[in-house]
């Protein structure tokens, strides 16, 4: 796991949150739905995992001497880390230095107002930082990017386009080996699959939830049968005791019959 160091008072100091504060570009409500759809599915994953940091929004800066030298990536993953420190630490956006290492993955979810930058310079800052995979989503279609779904890894530090198949109902998958997944857009929403079951990630949480129901289900039958059977014990044991002392109560009576006769 890549160490960590305390985020120095005086770069805090220096560039406080507000320092990163920027207007939102006037297309970015058109670009909510998909943009949170990619966060919501790959978040879902690692949120649980503490040596892995993933996150949509915020900055990945990367030179401890400057602050402006820095990159908006619309979702990223770093693998290795102290994702509970990143989390709980005061540590304004994705700093490389203090973190230790650049993120692994990053995915750009294309708008009118970004997409020469993601195919451009971000790109090109991406492959030279080091970031293993970088992956587009183009919920127009290709309008922005010019393909719906792009993926590349970085090969002996240059990025290497990973292969977009086409099944015969015309969605697209592409798969990244970095996150053992199948990205898939079906020409109206992006997913992502189980690359061995075939299965989206929201039908195997659908899929637990069932199975977990199912179990629950049952427990609460087995409770009940149980809760049942020790009522029927109690009643029967009741019905002895109340036979036994009814005989008892006849013997008696017999007993004090004959001493009056």
């Amino acid at each position: 796991m890549a160490t960590t160091k305390t985020v120095t008072k005086s770069w805090l100091e220096k560039y406080p949150k507000s320092f990163y504060d920027e207007p939102e570009p006037e297309d970015r409500v058109l670009q909510f739905p998909p943009l949170y759809r990619v966060i919501g599915i790959l978040f879902e994953m690692y949120k649980d995992s503490p040596d892995v940091f993933a996150t949509g929004g915020g900055f990945i800066l990367y030179d401890e001497t400057n602050g402006n030298r820095r990159v908006a990536p619309d979702f990223l993953i770093a693998f290795g880390v102290d994702a509970v420190y990143i989390r709980d630490s005061e540590m304004p956006n994705y700093l490389v230095w203090e973190i230790g290492k650049v993120p692994d993955f990053v995915m750009e979810v294309a708008s009118e107002s970004t997409a020469a930058n993601d195919l451009g310079h971000k790109r090109e800052l991406y492959e030279r930082l080091g970031v293993q995979e970088y992956w587009r989503f183009d919920h127009k279609g290709g309008e922005y990017y010019g393909q719906p779904l792009a993926g590349e890894r970085l090969v002996d530090g240059v990025y290497q386009p990973y292969e977009i198949l086409a099944d015969e109902d015309g969605s697209l998958r592409g798969y990244s080996e970095l996150l053992n997944l199948v990205f898939h857009w079906d020409g109206q929403e992006f997913d992502a699959l189980d690359p061995e079951t075939g299965m989206t990630l929201h039908r195997i949480t659908v899929a637990e939830a069932r199975a977990q129901a199912a179990e629950v289900r049952i427990a609460e039958e087995e409770a009940r049968a149980q809760i049942a059977e020790a009522r029927a014990q109690a009643a029967a044991a009741r019905a002895d005791e109340s036979e036994a002392r009814e005989r008892e109560l006849l013997e008696e009576i017999a007993r004090l019959r004959q001493q009056q006769s």
